[in-house]
């Protein structure tokens, strides 16, 4: 139990670390950050220490020490020494979480980049862990940490446990307590802590050796090439750090993710976040299956406040269903849809091939195209489950409604009619709902246009291909993130503090080479 909580403790830092952007843009306006997305994903030159087997990877491009003092000035004055005190409230935080003081210790002489790693080095649950920080130019290192080390140092010589000396590296120690102690390393401009001084000793071998294993670096490689750059970058393995800890997280299925690649950038009131998810699980896709079209849709700005676009949602939901990100489609339409999820709902999903379209007010409806849904088979389903059809004509518009008369067990039996579908249909589109006034309020049926990317886009090569956009308002977004362990977490941290972003935009994208066990993802979360 004690080696999973100093686990948990220390994977802490990197989930703090993610959301802190959340909390930053919340309190709003860090307008100045240097732009990184023009670029491909490119780790600063700490990443170089990092060792090959890391479970979790954080990167960092902005300087710690000047982080508070650079988001106060972008407050207005009654926020100013508040926001200046939360933000160092969660940096030092993160540092103590590995013993480190970082205000005391750290922060006088902290570069603009660093970063850490844990990965589990011995198979045990206790992973080890490695921190390199930059250090500012002009900096008498050594002699800041102969302060870090305290009196240890100047007694290295008569205590020969402070001090290991490898062919090439002064490795220095610090006892933290009893049974823990953390270890330093200086080498030119960057400072290596870790957990374990075999880390560093192996960290300096293979960068003398200059050793880079091509085949199993490959897929990563490829992997960053699609991703762009950021000014915080994450490699994760969602899989092995939530079995680590013991925390079965299914929103999502980001329990069955064995490799997150990903950059983090800010823009006025928005923070934005892409990703490359991996699997290693190796699915032979037919080519056939692998024409995406999703729809192309000039007027999002007049679509509901929640909506959801996605292509072919029969493949998602089909109960033998096997690519792995199938499974996370399926999940982020789920939990998107959780409040307004039916049978309904579940039906048309399961049959319909082609493009689909999800709105949400006070009610939902689903449009889809006429030729790429299977109506005789919801009819089917809906008959056997004992509804029945009937027209209605209303508002100039011809309705079918199936419906179903059942009893009510009161203190007296009543009758209930029950609707469970409410159809439309025009020339190409079916728009369904269970809401006459949804479908009634509903007055423009041109959302599904033929998607024309062969007259269009004829020239313009695309990796990647969209299959799931997903617009959520202020509310779904509180809920759906309210029951994401990460999200909880740090709120939990903040004293539940933390308030919900306006919107949140989703976006999934697969790969237009055959090769389905990685996928693209895009979200970018409007705080204000």
């Amino acid at each position: 139990m004690k080696s999973r909580l100093s686990y948990f403790l220390i994977s802490g830092v990197i989930i703090l670390s993610f959301f802190i952007g959340i909390f930053i843009w919340r309190s709003k306006h860090l307008k100045q950050v240097p732009k990184f997305n023009e670029e491909t994903f490119n780790a600063p030159i700490s990443s170089k220490y990092i060792p090959t087997n890391t479970d979790l990877v954080f990167h960092w491009k902005l300087n710690p020490a000047t982080l508070p003092n650079y988001i106060e000035n972008y407050q207005a004055k009654i926020n100013k020494n508040n926001i200046n005190k939360k933000i160092s409230f969660i940096r030092d935080s993160s540092f103590k979480l590995i013993s480190l003081d970082f205000a005391n210790d750290i922060s006088k002489w902290v570069g603009d980049y660093g970063s850490f790693a844990t990965f589990d080095s011995n198979k045990q649950p206790l992973n080890d862990w490695i921190m390199v920080l930059a250090i500012k130019k002009d900096v008498n290192i050594e002699k800041e940490l102969e302060f870090i080390l305290d009196s240890q140092t100047t007694d290295s010589n008569n205590n020969p446990s402070n001090k290991l000396n490898t062919p090439k590296t002064e490795i220095l120690s610090k006892e933290i307590n009893s049974n823990k102690s953390i270890f330093f390393a200086i080498d030119k401009e960057n400072l290596l802590i870790a957990s374990n001084p075999k880390i560093i000793q192996s960290s300096m071998e293979d960068l003398d050796k200059n050793i880079i294993n091509t085949k199993k670096n490959y897929k990563n490689i490829q992997l960053k090439d699609n991703l762009k750059d950021g000014l915080f970058l994450i490699e994760i393995s969602p899989k092995k750090i939530l079995n680590l800890i013991g925390q079965e997280e299914n929103l999502f299925k980001i329990n069955e993710i064995d490799n997150l690649i990903s950059s983090i950038n800010f823009d006025e009131n928005k923070l934005n976040i892409e990703g490359i998810i991996s699997y290693n699980i190796k699915t032979k896709m037919p080519v056939k299956d692998i024409n995406y079209n999703l729809m192309d849709i000039t007027k999002e700005s007049e679509l509901s406040e929640n909506f959801i676009l996605v292509d072919n949602p029969k493949q998602y939901f089909k109960k033998n269903s096997s690519h792995p990100y199938q499974k996370l489609v399926a999940s982020l339409i789920q939990e998107s849809t959780t409040l307004d999820s039916s049978n309904l709902l579940k039906i048309i999903l399961e049959n319909s091939k082609g493009n689909l379209i999800w709105l949400n007010d006070k009610d939902w409806l689903v449009i889809t195209r006429k030729s790429d849904t299977g109506k005789g088979e919801i009819s089917d389903i809906l008959k056997k489950e004992n509804f029945l059809s009937s027209n209605l004509d209303f508002e100039n518009r011809n309705l079918e409604i199936w419906s179903r008369i059942s009893t009510d067990e009161n203190k007296k039996y009543e009758l209930k009619d029950t609707i469970e579908a409410i159809i439309e249909e025009d020339k190409e589109n079916y728009i369904w709902s269970q809401s006459l006034s949804s479908i009634s309020n509903f007055d423009n049926t041109n959302y599904l246009q033929i998607y024309s990317g062969n007259n269009q886009k004829i020239n313009k090569i695309n990796d990647f291909e969209d299959v799931l956009r997903i617009h959520l308002g202020e509310q779904k977004t509180k809920t759906v993130l309210n029951n994401f362990y990460p999200y909880i977490l740090f709120k939990t941290m903040l004293g539940n503090k933390l308030t919900p972003p306006k919107n949140i935009n989703i976006s999934i994208a697969v790969p237009t080479i055959n090769y389905p066990d990685f996928i693209k993802v895009k979200i970018n979360l409007k705080t204000s």
